[in-house]
């Protein structure tokens, strides 16, 4: 009796050992050879998203080299697109709740490249004739022109664009808007020739509350920018030309200690998930093209 006792203890920790050791077996993150989530009994990687490790940041490391909570890491990309679904960080750095997958939508293209059919005025008529399309790019042309607004109203997404300003234009992309209150999250743009507004107006900044640092060598003067927006939840990206400049959560004490220094303090900024995506009319020439929103669909 005995001896069949020892023999059932040993595989009983011959298999969690195995199951430990294999990232395609129990409760795993991304396994040693793929960037693929891992999942109890076979489910799907979109069913039951499961993270491994604990701590108060994210990054890299974990238990058995998977990523998931665990030390920070400036290197590591804080949303993963991996096999359709977009993987978004903790709602919290300085707390740890379950995270969140967001399926990929099927990209929607916001500008035609002909006319301004998807877009209106700020109320909803149709664009004011300052908003021109030339050589294939929406181009605010004429003083007075007011923003320009999308017809549809989107929360969660990745927007990618290109822009390109005049000498010393300023302008922005905004979304998350609090329409009541005229304020929203904006992708600021700012030529910066003969002009210095500091890190917090510059090109790429989440304007007046997070900092673009070090954008002057990337910014192209006069020639098109790639921009590229995230929005999951509480937590936003801002990319200029393939370089993640903003990476924040709203509700951190980043975006906490920002936003009451800045113009909107004491504002409901950013709160508002679900709203229209303006351009610009800051008193300057701008364009943009190949505007491009990727819906994001929380899986759970």
């Amino acid at each position: 009796m005995m001896q069949k006792y020892h023999i059932a203890v040993l595989s009983l920790l011959l298999f969690l050992l195995l199951g430990a050791a294999s990232p395609s077996f129990g409760y795993g993150a991304y396994g040693h050879g793929s960037d693929l989530p891992r999942h109890p009994f076979g489910k799907a990687y979109s069913e039951v998203p499961v993270y491994r490790g604990s701590s108060a940041s994210w990054g890299a490391a974990g238990y058995g080299g998977s990523y998931g909570y665990a030390a920070p890491s400036s290197n590591f990309p804080v949303y993963r697109e991996r096999g359709g679904a977009t993987v978004c960080p903790p709602s919290s750095f300085y707390s740890v709740p379950e995270p969140t997958y967001y399926e990929h939508g099927e990209p929607i293209s916001l500008f035609n490249g002909v006319d301004l059919t998807g877009w209106t005025d700020a109320e909803g008529k149709a664009p004011n004739p300052g908003w021109q399309v030339r050589d294939g790019a929406i181009c605010r042309a004429e003083n007075g022109a007011g923003s320009l607004f999308t017809e549809g109203k989107y929360d969660n997404f990745i927007l990618e664009f290109d822009f390109k300003a005049a000498r010393g234009a300023n302008s922005g992309l905004k979304y998350r808007l609090v329409e009541d209150e005229s304020i929203g999250c904006e992708y600021q743009i700012l030529d910066p020739e003969g002009m210095d507004h500091g890190d917090l107006h510059d090109t790429a900044a989440l304007y007046d509350v997070i900092p673009a640092v070090g954008v002057r060598g990337i910014f192209k003067q006069e020639e098109y920018n790639h921009a590229k927006i995230v929005v999951m939840g509480n937590y936003i990206e801002h990319w200029l030309n393939g370089k993640r400049i903003v990476s924040v959560q709203i509700g951190s004490p980043e975006w906490n200690e920002g936003l009451a220094r800045s113009k909107f303090a004491g504002t409901r900024f950013g709160r508002n998930r679900l709203s229209r995506i303006f351009l610009q009319d800051h008193g300057d020439a701008v364009w943009f093209k190949n505007l491009t929103l990727t819906p994001l669909k929380p899986l759970y």
